[in-house]
């Protein structure tokens, strides 16, 4: 009995299964230690890529042959390139993702499109994209939600995310259209997708996928909407339980059961029938030696990444306000400081690249936002907010600026950078007096006395 079973495993060996397995694992393990050296913690501690990778054993849905796909090659070289040349982590990341698609499809098989959509989910771009986006979407939601209200013969006012009705005032915070339930959704989105494809045997291609997760994104603004709406009109404030149940009721009735239903109609109408294929391998030398290569040159990069990333390659800023001395921090930052005032000046590198936005940096230090609205200074519309830690309160205000356009809208300052204009800064001022920061928002915006040179 023994010797069968001995006999067997020299079988298996000799047919291949077990050797492609074997290298695809080693050269998996290269990807692995140059992002062990590379990334930070943060980039998979964080609950999209944690949740995404409970998944993603479920998610691999093997719909073809062996190959090897140039365009996710060309992927990976670029994000290596982007990653070696401006030392950014998040590129990084994305040239891992396509080196571990293109190793399992040349060592295991085709892969559906949809692991592209479980990529960006678990990477630090949703991260940032969901932050950045999901903030001037919470301002548009508070209005909705006040604009119902008062259809419905109420008396509320709305001010930025601050909604108040008979004297009672409500902050719309991150867990209406936060990261959280936004990345919940659109991974369970993942999830339905991959359940009917395995029970109906059909898969879709790139154009009925993006057609569905753009529906999930809009069943998570209804959502947030009729969650806004039921927590205003009942006072159920953030220490309540109810508030958390609430959300949590909203997710299951407006996007849990409808993206479910909706995947299903989805597969079933737009989808092709697809058989999977039995384990197999690109059985040729040249792959082989192409495979080892990329390994390699991923792992070399990994290595070659400095700590600080891109920061210290990141110009300061010449700074100009009032007798003020400018000091140069990382990342290009140049801080200014007075009695109750701080101006951070931060150049933004390249119009791809993150601007340390105060909703990220501020939470960084322990502060949330309890108040953020638009506001009009000097002709200029910037964003101003209220910050809270430990009982004490922070008045801060930003924008961004290149000295000619300034702007508080992503993809204005982002075009304006693409289409080789000058670079922008992004400027925050801060005071623990909100009369402060009015004198001092008058004084830069109307008087522009505020001079900035890159």
């Amino acid at each position: 009995m023994n010797i069968n079973l001995v006999s067997i495993g020299v079988e298996s060996w000799r047919s291949g299964v077990h050797r492609h397995h074997l290298f695809f694992m080693v050269l998996l393990a290269a990807g692995v230690v140059g992002a062990s050296v590379a990334l930070p913690l943060s980039y998979v501690s964080v609950s999209n890529f944690l949740v995404g990778l409970v998944l993603l054993p479920f998610v691999i849905f093997r719909q073809g042959a062996p190959r090897v796909n140039a365009v996710y090659v060309l992927a990976l070289l670029c994000c290596g390139v982007l990653a070696y040349r401006y030392q950014l982590k998040i590129f990084y990341f994305l040239a891992l993702a396509f080196y571990c698609i293109v190793l399992y499809e040349a060592l295991l098989g085709r892969l559906n499109t949809l692991v592209l959509f479980q990529v960006v989910l678990m990477s630090p771009v949703f991260l940032q994209v969901a932050t950045i986006l999901g903030f001037p979407i919470r301002l548009q939601l508070s209005e909705w939600a006040g604009s119902v209200l008062s259809l419905a013969g109420l008396d509320i006012a709305v001010e930025g995310n601050v909604m108040m009705l008979n004297g009672f005032t409500f902050a719309v915070d991150e867990a209406c259209m936060g990261l959280n339930m936004l990345t919940i959704s659109m991974l369970m989105g993942v999830f339905a997708i991959t359940h009917h494809y395995r029970t109906q045997r059909r898969t879709l291609r790139l154009g009925p996928l993006l057609l569905f997760f753009s529906a999930v994104f809009l069943l998570n603004v209804v959502s947030n909407l009729f969650r806004i709406i039921l927590l205003v009109l009942f006072k159920i404030l953030p220490d309540n339980v109810l508030h958390e149940g609430t959300g949590v009721l909203c997710l299951c009735a407006y996007v849990m059961v409808p993206l479910y239903f909706l995947a299903r109609i989805m597969v079933h109408r737009f989808g092709h029938s697809c058989n999977v294929p039995r384990h197999s391998s690109i059985q040729n030398r040249g792959t082989t030696v192409f495979l080892a290569v990329l390994g390699a040159t991923v792992l070399c990069l990994g290595l070659g990444m400095r700590p600080e990333g891109g920061e210290l390659s990141v110009r300061h800023a010449t700074v100009h306000y009032k007798n003020l001395k400018p000091e140069n921090l990382n990342g290009g930052i140049t801080k200014l400081a007075d009695v109750g005032l701080l101006l951070y000046v931060k150049p933004i590198p390249e119009f791809f690249t993150g601007e340390h936005t105060p909703l990220l940096c501020w939470k960084g230090s322990g502060y949330q936002f309890k108040g953020i609205r638009k506001s009009i200074v000097g002709g200029h519309e910037i964003y101003r907010g209220t910050l809270a830690k430990d009982g004490a309160m922070l008045y801060t205000a930003w924008w961004y600026t290149n000295g000619a356009v300034q702007t508080i809208d992503q993809l204005t300052w982002r075009m304006e950078m693409l289409k080789g204009n000058a670079a922008f800064c992004l400027v925050n001022v801060t005071s623990e007096k909100e009369e402060v920061l009015v004198k001092n928002l008058q004084d830069i915006l109307e008087k522009e006395m505020l001079v900035i040179e890159n």
